[in-house]
C-alpha cells in the first residue's frame, strides 16, 4: 500500500477491489476462505488500514464480483470529503455487528450445519444416481469438498480449463477430466463454480439432462 500511494499524486485517487467479508458472512460462502485470499477486508477494517497510512477512504461501493466484493477508493488528501453512502456502509457494518465475536460464532455453527445437509443431500444423489460427477474444480471447491469430506461419493470432475486435467483435487484427490470423458449425456450434474453455474449449465447442456450447484445442496432436504 505504501508502495501504490508512493506513486500517487497528491490529487490522485488509489483503487482497491477486494471480496467483501460481510458479504461472505450473510451468504455464508465459506468456500471463498483459502490460501490465495490471505486476508478479509470489510469497510471497517479498510477503513483502519489507510487511516494509520495517513490517507482517507472517501468512497466504498458493493460489487458483485466473486459473489460481493467492495471496491473503494482513497485519497491522500484527508481532508477530503467522505461520501455520505460510504459513512452509511460503515454504520450499516456496526449495526451488523463486524466488532463482536457473537458475529463470528454463529457464522461458524451455521456453515457446520451446512456440511451436515450437503452431506445427507450428496447421499441421497449418490443413491438415487450412482457416483456423483461434478463440474469446475476452482480453489473453493477444494475448500468445500475438503470440509464436507466429499471424495468417495465422487467419480470425477469435468473441467475446462487444460492446466488442471488430468490431476487431482487436492486432500479428496478426485480425478479432473476433459469433457471428452463423457460419452453419453450424464444423469445429473453438481456443479462446484457456483459462481458461474448459469453459464455452465447454458454452454454444457448436451453433457447432462440435470444440473444442480452445489449451493443448492446446502439447503435442508433439497432432493
Amino acid at each position: 500500500a505504501k508502495n501504490m500511494l508512493s506513486l500517487l499524486s497528491e490529487n490522485g485517487t488509489l483503487v482497491i477491489e477486494v471480496q467483501y467479508f460481510i458479504k461472505t458472512l450473510k451468504d455464508l460462502t465459506f468456500d471463498n476462505i483459502y490460501h490465495e485470499h490471505y486476508n478479509y477486508w470489510t469497510l471497517t477494517s479498510l477503513q483502519s488500514f489507510f487511516t494509520n497510512l495517513n490517507t482517507k477512504i472517501y468512497r466504498a461501493e458493493k460489487i458483485n464480483t466473486h459473489g460481493g466484493s467492495l471496491r473503494i477508493y482513497v485519497a491522500k488528501n484527508i481532508h477530503k470529503k467522505i461520501e455520505k453512502k460510504t459513512i452509511n456502509l460503515i454504520n450499516s457494518e456496526k449495526n451488523f455487528g463486524v466488532k463482536k465475536i457473537g458475529t463470528y460464532k454463529k457464522f461458524a455453527s451455521k456453515v457446520y450445519l451446512i456440511r451436515e445437509n450437503v452431506l445427507k443431500n450428496i447421499n441421497q444423489i449418490e443413491k438415487k444416481y450412482g457416483k456423483i460427477v461434478f463440474f469446475g474444480s476452482p480453489a473453493k471447491a477444494s475448500t468445500a469438498l475438503n470440509f464436507y469430506g466429499i471424495s468417495s461419493q465422487a467419480k470425477f470432475i469435468i473441467e475446462d480449463n487444460k492446466l488442471k486435467q488430468n490431476k487431482f483435487l487436492p486432500g479428496v484427490n478426485i480425478p479432473i477430466c476433459s469433457r471428452k470423458i463423457v460419452k453419453k449425456p450424464l444423469k445429473i450434474i453438481i456443479v462446484l463454480a457456483w459462481n458461474f453455474f448459469d453459464e455452465i449449465k447454458r454452454k454444457n447442456s448436451s453433457l447432462g439432462k440435470k444440473f444442480l450447484s452445489i449451493k443448492d445442496l446446502e439447503k435442508k432436504n433439497f432432493i
